[in-house]
């Protein structure tokens, strides 16, 4: 009859096994999370290409009437907070 493995062999088998499945699954957490982001930051970047047209036409249409760069402070901060590092 064959001698039954020694429980180490099993216990270093399972703890190796738990690790690769947490890895794998905070890889994938990650990965979700970091293409979250860049849907965000891609977005405030069209919003804030679209608020520089429409001020841009603002300004064409009423001149005098828009302070250069007042109507999209507030997303030009918000975007310049997304991208920084």
């Amino acid at each position: 009859m064959n001698p039954p493995e020694p429980p180490a062999s099993d216990k270093s088998r399972y703890y190796v096994i738990g690790v690769v499945c947490v890895a794998v699954l905070l890889g994938a957490y990650f990965v979700r999370l970091n293409a979250q982001v860049d849907r965000q930051r891609e977005e405030a970047a069209e919003r804030l290409t679209l608020c520089r047209q429409v001020e841009n036409i603002a300004r064409a249409a009423l001149p005098g009437g828009l302070e250069p760069g007042d109507a999209c402070k507030e997303l030009k901060e918000r975007y310049s907070n997304t991208t920084a590092p």
